[in-house]
């Protein structure tokens, strides 16, 4: 009699376990994945919390500000794309129509390095979580160009290189977003 209640208990010892082996399957392979693909952000969509970035230069919190029209400029100081990307970049940011911020993936002493030389009038930022900023915004490649509205609403991301037209269709954008 005791041997078959300890049959039974190992049983149950061993269903017991599966079901959290599966319970843990199911909650890595579908929930954790949609939460985190609630918090990212599409074009077309408000930026409801806006991006934990630190001030490159001084350590403190870097404000986001959804009363403007805000430019994001993504970089790597190693990325020579980036660099070809500068001077557009910069033909953007010298209207005055945007708050434009320049955004290392890196540490804080390369990005500034980097825009000193190649942004030198942009506010140089990094983001606290470089991960959760790049999934949150989708940013797959450097150069990335984030345009935010007013509003607060993600209008347009540009992965790649600037070209002369996509410098006037981004500009556009700051016109057409300004009251």
């Amino acid at each position: 009699m005791a041997s078959r209640k300890r049959r039974e208990l190992a049983l149950d010892i061993v269903v017991g376990l599966m079901v959290i082996v599966a319970l843990s399957f199911v909650v890595r392979e579908r929930v954790v994945p949609w939460i985190a693909e609630r918090s990212v952000v599409d074009p077309g969509e408000v930026v409801r919390e806006a991006p934990a970035l630190i001030d490159a230069e001084t350590g403190d919190s870097l404000p986001f500000r959804q009363d403007a029209n805000n430019l994001l400029l993504v970089f790597r100081s190693t990325c020579p794309t980036c660099e070809r990307t500068a001077p557009a970049w910069n033909r953007l940011s010298t209207n005055g129509e945007w708050l434009t911020t320049a955004i290392g993936l890196e540490d804080p002493d390369g990005a500034v390095t980097y825009a000193g030389v190649h942004l030198p009038a942009v506010r140089v930022g990094v983001p606290v979580d470089i991960d959760q900023f790049t999934r949150r915004f989708r940013i797959s490649v450097v150069p990335t160009t984030l345009v935010i509205d007013r509003g607060g609403r993600l209008v347009a991301r540009h992965a790649g290189p600037l070209e002369a037209s996509d410098v006037e269709a981004l500009r556009g954008l700051a016109s057409a977003s300004t009251p």
